[in-house]
Formats: C-alpha cells, sequence, structure tokens
C-alpha cells in the first residue's frame, strides 16, 4: 500500500573510500556517516513498527499483520535479486493500496537478514543525494537493494542516476538491486519514458530492466487470503472483543469475493477496522472512498481529543495535520513558521511551538510531523477539512508558501486526490488546475508534473494536456540544443492529445517528435534508437486514427523492422516491444486489406508473448492476451472463424480473471473479447450463444459509454448493433430494429466528428436500420435514413 515516506533514523550509508567502497550500518537515532563521498543513506522504517494508536496498524511500515498472499511476487522479487546481472532495476506498479510498500517492505527485511543491505530511498534523502555531483563514484561493498516508492516523482532525477550506473566503467563488486514502486507506468509515454525512453543513454538504462517491463501487483486473489487478512486486522481493531467471521459461510465469502475493493490488503484492513465500530454487515456495504473517510473521520476525532486535552484549538489542529498531510510531512523547522503564516490568513491564534509539540506527539516522524498514512486515508482526511473556496485557497497556500521541493510534494499529493477521489469529489480537481496555473513560467515543476500525470488516468487527461504543452511551450523557449527532452515532450503531448480525440493534433505532435528522434539518431550515428521506435509506433495510431491508413502502415513497418534489429542484438529487452510493434502492424496491414501478411503478425506476436508469459505470466498475460483477441480477429478475416473462436476464448479466459481483480484496467478489453466471441459465434450462425456473449459485452460497454460517451461510444454502438443482428435471428426484424436505431444513433456523433473513420460503419448500420423497419412493415426514422448510402455490405463489424 502507498505511502509517503518519513525520514527514519535507522539508516544505512554507501560510499566508497579510494579505489575501495565502504557501506557503514548505522542503527539508533539521529546517527550519520559522511566520508566526503557520494553516499546514499537507506531506510527500514524499524521506528514506525511500533503501533501507538489502533489506525497505525493500517501503516504498511507498521507491518501489523502478516504478508498474506504473496508468495509468488516475493519468489520473483527474490529471483530478480538472485539473478547473474551485477545491476538491474524492477518497475513494479499497483493501484493505492494494493500493498507495493508492505511487499517492498518484507522483502528487505527478508534480504537484511541474509546479509544484504536494504532500504528505502526516502523522497528527503533522494533529494540531498541527486543534488550531489559525480554520483559515478557512488559505491557498494555488500549486496544492495534500494527501493524508490513514487518514481514517477522523482523521474527527473532517477534518469541520470541510471544513466551513470549504466555507464560505469568499472566492474560492480556486488549486486545492485533498485526496486522502483509506482501506480501506473505507460513504456510509450509518461515518467517510464522519461526515465528509460529515447536518447543516447537509452539502451544502457533499458538494459538495466529485470524484466523489461513494468510487473502489476495483482489484488490478493483468493477468498482464503482475504479472510486471513481481515481476521488479522480485527484482532488489532478489536483486541478485547474479537469478531468472529462467518468462515464456513459460502455465501459470505462470496461477497468477500465480490466486492469491487476486495483484492485490495489496504481496503480490506480498513473494513475490518470499520467492523469493529459499525458490525460486519454495515462494514461490507461500504466503497471504497466510504471506507476511507471513515478511517480518516476516526482520525480527526483522535486528534480532536488530543486538541482538547492541550487546549488548543481543535479546527485549527486539524486544519494544520491537512496542510502537513498535504505536504507529505514536514520538519520541526518548516512548520513553526508556515503554521504562523497559516494563521495570520486565517485568523486562528495559538502557539505555532504548541501545535508543533501536539501534532509532533500524534503523528510522530523523528525531526517534525509525518503526514496521516496511508496515502488514501490522508487524502480523504485532507478532503474532510478542505471544503469549498476556504479549502481551495489553503491548498493554493500550501503549494505557493512552501517552497520547492515541498511545493512538488503538494502537487503530487492532489493528483493521487484526484486519482482517487475524482468520482465523488470535482475539488481535488479544481485544486490541481489551479496549481497548473501556478507553475506555468516554473519549468522543473512542469517536468514533474508532467511525468506524475498518468495520461491514462480519465480525470487528469485534460490537466496532463495541459502541462505537457506547457512544458514544450518553455523547452522551446529555452533554445534547448539537445532533441531528446523535446522529443520525449512532443511524444507524450501526442498520447495525451490522442487519448482526448484530438487526433490531428496528435499526428502533428507525433511527426514532429519522430524527426527530433531522426536527428538524434543521425548525432548517434546509428540508426538503432528506441526512443524512435517508440514514436513510430505512436505516429502509425495516430495516422490510423485519421483514416491514414497506407501512411499507417509504413509508419508500423518501420517500427517493427527497427524493433527487430534492436531484438536482435539485446533480446531480453527488446522481445517484449517488438511484439506490441507486430500487434500494431498486424492491425494496419488488416486494415489495408493485407491479410495474410497480417495473420503473420498476428501469429508472430502471440507466440512472442506466449513465451514471455510462460517466463513471467504476471508481467505478458495482459499482452498475450491482447495479441490472441488481435489473432482471432485476423483469422476471422480470413474465413478461419473455428480457429477464431478457439483463440478468442482464450483471450476472453484470461481477460475474464483479469479484469476480477482490476476492474479499472481490464473491463474495456474483456468487453472487446466478448463481443469478438459473439462475432465468431455469430459467423458460425451459433446464435443463442452470440447473444449470451453480446449481451455481457454491452451491459459493460453502456457502463464505460456512461462514463465517457466520446471514447467509448463506438464501442458501444458496435454491441447495440451485433445484438440487432442477433435479436433479428431469433426474434425477428421487429424487435431488432429498435436495438439498431439505438446503435446508429450512438454512432452518429463519433462519425460527425471523424467521418473517415466511423463514416462506412455508420451507412452500413443505416442500411441495416432501413432493411429490418421495411421488413418489419414499420416506416424508419426519415431524418436518420437521409444519410443512407447505397449498397452497403451487411457484416458485422470487428
Amino acid at each position: 500500500m502507498d505511502a509517503p515516506q518519513p525520514p527514519e533514523p535507522t539508516a544505512q550509508t554507501a560510499q566508497p573510500t579510494g579505489h575501495g567502497n565502504t557501506i557503514v550500518q548505522i542503527v539508533g537515532n539521529g546517527n550519520a556517516v559522511v566520508l566526503g563521498h557520494p553516499h546514499l543513506c537507506l531506510t527500514r522504517f524499524e521506528a514506525q513498527r511500533h503501533i501507538a494508536h489502533p489506525l497505525n496498524a493500517l501503516s504498511p511500515y507498521a507491518r501489523s499483520t502478516r504478508l498474506q498472499g504473496r508468495e509468488t511476487e516475493l519468489a520473483s522479487l527474490r529471483a530478480f535479486l538472485a539473478s547473474p546481472q551485477p545491476i538491474s532495476v524492477r518497475v513494479m506498479v499497483g493501484g493505492g493500496g494494493s500493498g507495493k510498500t508492505r511487499l517492498a517492505l518484507a522483502l528487505c527485511d527478508q534480504m537484511q537478514a541474509e546479509g544484504w543491505n536494504t532500504g528505502f530511498a526516502t523522497g528527503t534523502e533522494m533529494e540531498r543525494f541527486f543534488a550531489g555531483h559525480n554520483l559515478s563514484a557512488w559505491g557498494w561493498q555488500k549486496p544492495t537493494l534500494v527501493v524508490v516508492d513514487y518514481a514517477a516523482a522523482k523521474a527527473q532525477a532517477l534518469g541520470p542516476w541510471l544513466d551513470e550506473l549504466a555507464d560505469r566503467s568499472t566492474p560492480a563488486p556486488h549486486p545492485l538491486r533498485i526496486l522502483l514502486l509506482e501506480r501506473n507506468a505507460d513504456t510509450d509515454s509518461g515518467w517510464w519514458h522519461s526515465v528509460f525512453g529515447g536518447g543516447y543513454r537509452a539502451l544502457g538504462k533499458q538494459a538495466l530492466l529485470d524484466p523489461p517491463d513494468p510487473v502489476t501487483l495483482h489484488p490478493l486473489g483468493t477468498g482464503q487470503d482475504r479472510m486471513a487478512l481481515l481476521h488479522n486486522m480485527l484482532a488489532l481493531a478489536s483486541p478485547g472483543h474479537p469478531m468472529v467471521l462467518p468462515v464456513d459461510d459460502p455465501s459470505f465469502q462470496q461477497r468477500l469475493m465480490q466486492l469491487g475493493w476486495g483484492g485490495n490488503p489496504l481496503y480490506l484492513m480498513m473494513a475490518a477496522a470499520a467492523m469493529a465500530k459499525l458490525g460486519q454487515a454495515q462494514a461490507l456495504t461500504l466503497g471504497r472512498t466510504e471506507l476511507a473517510r471513515f478511517v480518516a473521520t476516526q482520525e480527526a476525532d483522535r486528534l480532536q481529543k488530543m486538541a482538547r486535552a492541550n487546549a488548543l484549538p481543535e479546527a485549527l489542529v486539524l486544519h494544520l495535520a491537512a496542510c502537513t498531510t498535504l505536504a507529505q510531512g514536514m520538519a520541526e523547522a518548516d512548520f513553526i513558521p508556515f503554521a504562523r503564516d497559516e494563521q495570520l490568513a486565517t485568523g486562528w491564534t495559538s502557539a505555532p511551538a504548541a501545535l508543533a509539540e501536539l501534532l509532533h506527539q500524534a503523528l510522530p516522524q523523528p525531526d517534525g510531523i509525518a503526514p496521516i498514512t496511508p496515502d488514501v486515508i490522508g487524502e480523504a482526511f485532507v478532503l474532510l477539512q478542505m471544503r469549498g473556496d476556504k479549502g481551495a485557497a489553503t491548498v493554493r497556500r500550501c503549494h505557493a508558501s512552501l517552497g520547492q521541493p515541498m511545493a512538488q510534494r503538494v502537487a503530487q499529493t492532489t493528483i493521487r486526490c484526484v486519482q482517487d477521489f475524482a468520482d465523488t469529489s470535482p475539488e481535488p480537481l479544481r485544486w490541481l488546475q489551479a496549481i497548473v496555473q501556478a507553475v506555468q513560467h516554473d519549468a522543473a515543476a512542469l517536468a514533474a508534473m508532467d511525468d506524475s500525470l498518468p495520461i491514462a488516468s480519465l480525470p487528469l487527461r485534460d490537466v496532463a494536456l495541459a502541462v505537457t504543452q506547457r512544458r514544450l511551450d518553455l523547452l522551446a523557449a529555452s533554445g534547448n540544443a539537445d532533441p531528446a527532452p523535446m522529443a520525449g515532450a512532443l511524444n507524450n503531448l501526442a498520447v495525451a492529445q490522442s487519448q482526448l480525440g484530438q487526433h490531428a493534433e496528435a499526428l502533428q505532435s507525433s511527426q514532429k517528435a519522430v524527426a527530433l528522434y531522426r536527428r538524434l539518431a543521425t548525432q548517434q550515428h546509428t540508426a538503432l534508437e528506441p526512443g524512435l521506435a517508440v514514436s513510430l509506433h505512436n505516429l502509425a495510431n495516430h495516422q490510423h486514427a485519421l483514416g491514414q491508413h497506407p501512411e499507417a502502415c509504413r509508419s508500423a513497418q518501420e517500427a517493427v523492422d527497427l524493433r527487430r534489429q534492436l531484438a536482435a542484438q539485446w533480446p531480453e529487452v527488446f522481445r517484449p516491444q517488438l511484439a506490441s510493434s507486430l500487434n500494431n502492424l498486424c492491425n494496419k496491414q488488416s486494415r489495408m486489406g493485407q491479410h495474410p501478411a497480417a495473420l503473420d503478425s498476428a501469429q508472430e506476436a502471440v507466440d512472442l508473448r506466449r513465451s514471455l508469459a510462460q517466463q513471467q505470466p504476471d508481467v505478458y498475460q495482459p499482452a498475450l492476451a491482447a495479441s490472441l483477441n488481435n489473432l482471432a480477429n485476423r483469422q476471422g478475416s480470413l474465413g478461419q472463424h473455428t480457429a477464431a473462436l478457439q483463440t478468442i476464448q482464450q483471450a476472453v479466459d484470461l481477460y475474464r480473471s483479469l479484469a476480477a481483480q482490476r476492474p479499472d484496467l481490464y473491463l474495456r478489453p474483456l468487453a472487446s473479447c466478448l463481443h469478438n466471441l459473439a462475432n465468431q459465434h455469430h459467423q458460425l450462425d451459433q446464435i443463442t450463444a452470440a447473444l449470451s456473449a453480446v449481451q455481457e459485452a454491452l451491459a459493460l460497454r453502456r457502463t464505460l459509454a456512461a462514463q465517457r460517451p466520446g471514447e467509448f461510444g463506438p464501442d458501444l454502438a458496435k454491441s447495440l448493433w451485433l445484438l440487432a443482428l442477433c435479436t433479428h435471428a431469433l426474434q425477428g426484424p421487429a424487435a431488432a430494429s429498435a436495438l439498431a436505431r439505438e446503435a446508429v444513433q450512438t454512432l452518429r456523433p463519433a462519425a460527425v466528428q471523424l467521418p473517415q473513420v466511423h463514416g462506412p460503419l455508420l451507412q452500413m448500420m443505416l442500411g441495416t436500420y432501413a432493411d429490418f423497419c421495411h421488413a418489419a412493415g414499420q416506416p424508419p426514422e426519415a431524418e436518420l435514413l437521409a444519410l443512407v448510402s447505397p449498397a452497403v455490405p451487411n457484416h458485422p463489424p470487428h
């Protein structure tokens, strides 16, 4: 589970002395050893194991409950540590509360007991370490594991550090492993591309990755693991009155498996805390945000009691605790002047030193005040205290008055607030928009925000686009001669524009990125520029979105050719990327009518990804499912419907399992595969089976389209139309005509916006609708008929 990382007294310091390296392990409070060389202090949060009050047990640093259901993940991480590579890096991603931090702490504890130096590089320590020079002189004399949480926020510093490690001229005497933790990572854009993407050092950094793609930490998959975690937390939340769960009740276990948050360790622990207060039945009715707000309210009650006991204003204590959480913790030297200024702004009066003493007692960290953790509880607490215009003004003051780097931490906390609470509160997005406006002329702040904003997040897409565009404007104005930062930002901009349906603008940005990466490759005197391959891969998608199919096919082919050369020299690094580009090329070839070539590309992609998934299923099963879906479509295009049916069923089975664990990521591809499964059944005249599959797909697509109709409307229209065809076969034209009409109305806005993309399908649907109406003896709507073009083929869309 995610949580900001307060400074911690127990540390390990690594630095070289002369040509040898010295590791000094320190245990105790306030100790440090600095010998005049670059050193990195690692933290294992030993002092955080003390549980001062029941809510402390929710913090991952407390290790309050046994690590549950993570045997496979731990084994994979231990294999990563045991690999023969001297230096390697792994990226692990998972949603807030998924258990990344807790898993990394368990790994550190295990490896420390086996003679490794292990720990987290906290935000404050990373800032100090990266502010130094000659990082290539940094060294280690024992096997060392460095965990970096919130990697996106540190992307601007991580890239140069990994450059130094990749370029080391002296052999590493002992293994160095770096584990980067983050919520999201897209290998074609965003923070991952900033750290590992294009530029003359990209190959060296990507060679450090093991595996080449991010590893997703999935929710707890079994009812036994979920039940065990509930039991463990209930014993802590209600020690005097243990609650007995109905472990033998199948309906209870089924309920636990069906809960949207049921596989998330943090939410299970919060549910146990809620059960201790509300009872089992009521606690299990709460949603994600309700659970977080319930626990945040309990924390507010605790702080209010402490404020009353010390004769301090309760509202002021809560207000300052929220500000401190927003800033991810404050040292006392920062807090006292901030509290003084905040009281001037709000009209409260109280001694800052007394407030600091109370909050340090309530939220202790060695040199000041810790944030409320874990993240989602701290965010819920901030939202409870910062409502309306006064709350927005407080966020702006915190960002403006705290100074760098705390201002960036305020921005990062706000971004996570949007991710976790956008569906229930519009306020965090307004806060973030105000922060973006405030940093319009700050290139460093914009770069940090650009890396921290997940482009794939629906509520953050508009902000991500604005930040990337402004960052590009500043880069262009700076006259920076290095094309790599500009090329990377243009690539990110193109992806952000495409996500918002701005396909023409995305194409222009992508073309500029490709041109810059070509120039970069020329400067490096090599054609093997990985950033060029990424930008060509994305360019093909933008061209395809605008109906420029020959151009898209050429760009996709060039990306495949380039990645095939890269994979020939560095197979472990570039085979996954080659498979991705083959998948992309297959789609473009199919659109051009090159069906045999498309089938060959799809089959090669499946073969590559099946091999990768056999080695690392947790990493490559989603990609394999996508390629199987693609292969099924290509088989269907060549009339191989029986083979296509078998292939798409494999994809559905994979995606159903993935969607059960991560519905936010996999519901859309599951819906797509179910639609394609229905289509193959329909082609084989298995209408009843087709009807069942398309109804399930339609239900999922209705939910998605309700959230974002402009993006998911065309998918919904396709499933409506296929359902109309199945209904016609089973019930006749009268029953089918209403569904066909709804399909036309659903697709029409997209066809008006992008006629070259959606127009042919709309005309096909209109023809079908008219046929159904005439066969049923009822007139079609005149307004819709006005769009009909003659002689449109009547086949289901893929």
